[in-house]
Order: C-alpha cells, then structure tokens, then sequence
C-alpha cells in the first residue's frame, strides 16, 4: 500500500510537470541545467520505484528508453538546439509517466501469463495489449519528434492479431502474441537507438562543419587586421584540429572541439576592435612615412582620405567595414611603397651604370653592390625591432653580408651569389614589415 502511495504522488508529480507546470522559459538557455537536472531527478525516483516491484522486462526496456532521452537531452542542449532539447525533455517524462502509472496498478499480468495453472484473466491480456500499444505509439513519437522513419507495421499487425484472438476466446494464442509483439518492440527499440545515434552524428558534423566556415572567416579577418603570428597559428591550429575530427563519428570528441573553437573565436572577438586599431596605426605610420619621401599624389590623397574613414568607423565599433576598410588601404600604400620603390631602383641602376665605366673588372662592381647592400640592410634595422621574424632574416643577411666581403677579392662569382640571396632576403624582410 506505502509502494502505490509513493508511486500515485510521484505520477501526479511527474504528469504535473509535463502537462501544466512547465513554462516556457525553461527552455531558455538560462534553463537548460535545469532540464537535465529535472529529468534525471525523475529517473532516479523512478528507478526507486522499480526496485520495490518486479518489473517486467517491458518496463525496463521502457526505463531504458527514458534514460536514453535524457542522454539525448544532454547532447541537444551541448549543441544549442533548444527545439530538440524540449522534444527529448517532453518524450523523457511521458515514458517516466508510464512506467509510473503501470507499477501503481494491480501486479502485472506477466505472472499471471505464465502460470499455466491460473485461470486466464481476459481483462489483463487486454490491459497488457493495451500498454503495449501505448508503448509502440510512444516509440512512434519520438521518431516523428526527431524526423525518423520508423516501420512499426509488424507490431501493429500483431497487436491487432491478438485483438482478434482474444475477441474469439482464444487466450493461449494472445499470449503468445504477446511474446511476439515484445519482440518486435525490442527490435524497434534497437532501430530507433541506432537511427537517434546516426542523428546525433550528423548534428555534430553539421555544427562542425558550420564553425569551420566561421574559423575560416576569422583567419582571414586575422590577416587583414595583421595580428601576430603566434595569433594566427593558434587559429589556424584550432582550424586543423576540428577539421581532423569533422569526418569522424566521435560525437564527443566533435562537441569537444566545437567548444575549443568557441572559446578561441570569444577571445578573438573581445579583442577584434584594439587588434583593428594597432593595424590602423601601423598603416598610419606607413602612409607618413610614404609622405615624407614624396610629393602629394593623388594615391596618397586617397590613402589620406581612407585613414581618415576608417578612425570614424573604428570610433563607431563597426569592426567588419574596418577590416575591408583596412585591407583595401594596406593594398594601396603597397602599390604606393612599389612605385616609389621602383623609381628608387630605376635610379640606382642609372647610378651602378654609370659607376660600372668607371669600374675596372667585375669585382669593383660586386663591391659596389655589396656596399649599397649593407646600407639597404642598415636601414631596415630601425624598423623590425618589433617583428621577430624579420629580425631573424635580418641577422642572416648581414652574416651573409660579411661572408661576401671576405669572397669578393679571392672569388667573385661566390660573392655575387651571396649578393643575390641578400637581395631576396631584403625583398622578404620588406613585405612582412609592411
């Protein structure tokens, strides 16, 4: 009497909760915690209730199913799906009702079906046809819930079988129905596990797949906006490891690395609009270093112009038009630095012409070049103090630099081949510090 008690309260709980108590805020995302921890709580009273009785199979296989929704819950709220969650939370408390409402009644007529010595009771066989129905009714929901196709005809044709048998008086055959129609119920179960694995699966790969579309945008901001390298290989590295994963059917591992990018892409964000503005000032240092070696051009009136448009934009935290804004007047005082640049090798060709008549062999010329060379290379030494990388190829090339020195006399042809490696190592140095 204290078991059926106990199990009355915890059905009118549970059925309160489904059908009038639940509003719809909790599936907010403030909420989702308190999905999980409502339902499990659910569970863990209903699996009380199951260790007082002798449950069937039946009901445990039905117990099985809830807790497989709660599971399902976990995941549809890891991944922010709050149309699932709900679904999975609502399919969970109507199989917790049922088993409730199935303990609470007479025994089952599991024991009364298999002593042979007992009078067939008519009225459970219908009573136990009945939850059966309801249970392949309930499994049919949960696939139309999640978009599954769920062929449950075998059981219905059988269900309606032992209908017809037990109308015609004929108990023995129902109740071997029965066994029939349990069957069938566990071999949709086993279906609908799979097909719920499958879904989840491909969730997991959709939403990785999205993410690597939204890291791949952020990679391309990251140039843009000139962040360092440590910056960028740490999202490009994020971008390889989800990528790595994406193909797999490790949901876990999938989730697992979703959550890493998310946190990647939060930092990112925070920081997007000081990352613009240190880039905004390295081009603005760029443009007044540009006008102080030439006259006013119509380039650098519109590069003025574009500064000037973007310091509003920046002001206005409008991040996206500033990093096009950024891109587009960084190509242009490139193509500024490369006129400039090429009148300044049109002259110094003029000049090593000019000074190759007054050579006497190809070693003057080579040492004229070593000479122009080491003052190219003094020059970039104020500017790569902050860039590691350049700073590296710049220690190189002056190494080199002294080696051809001590070459040009005894072996030219050495020398001018040092000569040409220092030359692409300028040409390098130069493009990563613009």
């Amino acid at each position: 009497m204290k078991k059926m008690i106990s199990s009355i309260v915890l059905l009118a709980l549970v059925s309160s909760m489904i059908f009038t108590s639940i509003p719809v805020s909790v599936y907010a995302d403030s909420q989702s915690d308190s999905l999980i921890k409502l339902t499990t709580q659910t569970r863990d009273q209903v699996k009380i209730q199951l260790s007082k009785v002798d449950a069937t199979q039946e009901i445990k296989e039905k117990f099985e199913a809830g807790s497989e929704q709660i599971e399902l819950l976990i995941e549809a709220v890891q991944n922010e799906d709050k149309e699932t969650a709900r679904k999975h939370f609502l399919s969970a408390m109507t199989i917790f009702k049922e088993i409730i409402h199935e303990i609470s009644e007479r025994p089952s007529t599991s024991a009364a079906l298999s002593d042979s010595s007992t009078t067939v009771d008519t009225s459970r066989i219908a009573h136990e046809l009945d939850r059966l129905e309801r249970y392949v009714a309930q499994l049919k929901r949960i696939a139309i819930n999640n978009g599954f196709d769920l062929d449950s005809s075998n059981s219905d044709d059988l269900i309606d079988q032992a209908r017809n048998d037990l109308r015609d008086g004929n108990s023995d055959s129902a109740i071997s129905t029965i066994t029939a129609i349990k069957q069938s119920i566990t071999e949709l179960n086993q279906i609908l596990r799979e097909k719920t694995r499958q879904y989840t699966t491909d969730r997991a790969i959709s939403l990785a797949t999205k993410h690597l579309e939204d890291l791949d945008r952020l990679i391309a901001e990251a140039k843009d906006i000139g962040v360092s390298e440590d910056t960028l290989a740490k999202l490009v590295d994020t971008r390889e490891q989800l990528n790595s994963v994406s193909d797999a059917s490790d949901v876990a591992k999938i989730i697992d690395e979703v959550k890493k990018l998310l946190s990647v892409k939060k930092q990112f964000e925070e920081t997007k609009i000081q990352r613009i503005q240190v880039r905004a000032d390295q081009l603005e240092s760029v443009y007044d270093r540009l006008s102080n070696q030439i006259e006013d051009t119509p380039e650098l009136d519109k590069a003025r112009n574009m500064l000037s448009d973007l310091k509003v934009l920046l002001s206005e935290k409008k991040s996206n038009e500033a990093i096009r804004m950024l891109s587009s007047l960084g190509n242009l005082l490139k193509e500024i630095e490369n006129s400039i640049n090429i009148e300044e090798e049109e002259i110094q060709e003029s000049i090593e012409e000019k000074t190759s008549t007054l050579a006497d062999s190809k070693t003057e010329r080579i040492k004229i070049k070593i000479d122009r060379l080491e003052t190219s290379l003094n020059n970039l030494n104020d500017r790569v103090s902050e860039n590691a990388a350049a700073k590296r190829w710049l220690n190189n090339a002056f190494s080199l630099l002294e080696d051809a020195k001590n070459h040009v006399d005894d072996s030219p042809d050495s020398a001018l081949d040092v000569v040409m490696k220092i030359e692409q190592i300028i040409k390098r140095i130069q493009n990563t510090i613009r």
